[in-house]
């Protein structure tokens, strides 16, 4: 920790001199100044001291970011260290006060931590109208794009969409993975920004995201190598396609899409759009209760592996409008129509292995 009290005075380790009698400001135990020549001066407790405010190991990448993220937002309001919030037995890493708004409390997350610890620590500063940032290491700058990610730590913010923010002690910047989304094969994108400082941040970012261009003869490959390396994932998939007469690798071109999602789809919202066609049109009836899709599209975004939740964010949205769409496409094309709350169906689309086998006869 880089705060403790002497006297019952908040003393800064960076100004502190040895043999004082400093103690810890949220348990009030003694704590020890540790300051050497290639280490940041900061306060540890004792061995096997139990203080009773979480916290995780300090390592020096997490002593410097702090002081170097308290530099950062300056400018945003009043800016503190180590904040103690015993309502909710946490202590922030910086803490921000800002004029007729809500306080902000940063996290600057070095080591691992579990989704339901993040979605707590969260719950906590919000419980005190406290918004939370997490702003995460090079433990995780290094990580690859993913649901692990983005579960825990992404958030929405102004000018940047869904974002997750990193901080790089040795530049002492400010990086940003914004505007996440998820394409309609399953593979998650992003826009990278460095910032210098807190007006980039609340400048926010307008510039159009790139034009999505999809692989499909390779991911079409990708599905083929994952049925005969029989990935559990995709097994799942053909296991309902199979039941309705179907084939993964024959899924109709007009489903394919540019629409980009939430990241939420798992596999993807492509085979999403497939198992719910697929159920759909297996029916032995021809009139469709809008009940009765709802629960094929829940029960499709589970079989590709959906994420109904995250810290930050729900599927709920993000799954009505893929119904929605998908339903506008096959009245378009005729192969439903809407009669009241229900759907008729018309007449029943053509999958790719059907198609071939017909131009073969």
């Amino acid at each position: 920790m880089l705060i403790a009290l002497l006297k019952g005075k908040l003393i800064d380790a960076a100004y502190a001199k040895r043999l004082q009698d400093y103690c810890c400001p949220a348990c009030r135990q003694r704590v020890t100044l540790h300051h050497g020549t290639r280490v940041q001066p900061y306060f540890a407790h004792r061995p096997r001291a139990a203080c009773t405010i979480l916290g995780e190991g300090e390592t020096q990448q997490h002593l410097m970011g702090k002081r170097q993220l308290m530099a950062f937002f300056d400018s945003w309001g009043t800016v503190s260290l180590e904040r103690i919030l015993p309502d909710i037995q946490q202590r922030a890493d910086c803490w921000v006060e800002r004029r007729g708004q809500r306080p902000v409390a940063i996290e600057f997350q070095c080591s691992p931590i579990m989704t339901r610890q993040v979605a707590w620590r969260t719950r906590g500063y919000q419980k005190l109208n406290v918004y939370p940032f997490w702003v995460l290491g090079s433990r995780y700058s290094k990580q690859k794009l993913g649901w692990s990610l983005i579960e825990r730590f992404a958030t929405w913010l102004r000018g940047w969409g869904l974002c997750l923010l990193f901080w790089d002690v040795q530049r002492q910047r400010m990086r940003i993975n914004h505007h996440l989304y998820q394409d309609a094969l399953g593979n998650y994108h992003c826009r990278t920004t460095w910032l210098l400082n807190i007006d980039e941040l609340i400048a926010g970012n307008q510039v159009p995201l790139p034009k999505l261009i999809l692989d499909y003869p390779k991911w079409r490959s990708r599905l083929a190598r994952d049925l005969h390396t029989k990935r559990p994932a995709v097994l799942a998939i053909q296991e309902v396609l199979y039941a309705t007469g179907h084939h993964v690798l024959d899924v109709p071109n007009f489903l394919m899409t540019t629409t980009v999602t939430l990241p939420v789809f798992g596999q993807g919202l492509l085979l999403w759009r497939a198992l719910v066609m697929a159920q759909l049109f297996a029916l032995p009836v021809l009139r469709i209760t809008g009940t009765t899709i709802d629960s094929l599209a829940i029960k499709s975004f589970k079989t590709v592996g959906g994420h109904q939740r995250a810290v930050w964010f729900s599927a709920d949205e993000a799954l009505h409008k893929a119904q929605y769409s998908l339903l506008a496409d096959l009245v378009t094309l005729g192969y439903l129509r809407p009669i009241g709350e229900n759907w008729q169906i018309c007449r029943r689309p053509k999958w790719v292995g059907e198609t071939k086998n017909v131009r073969e006869r």
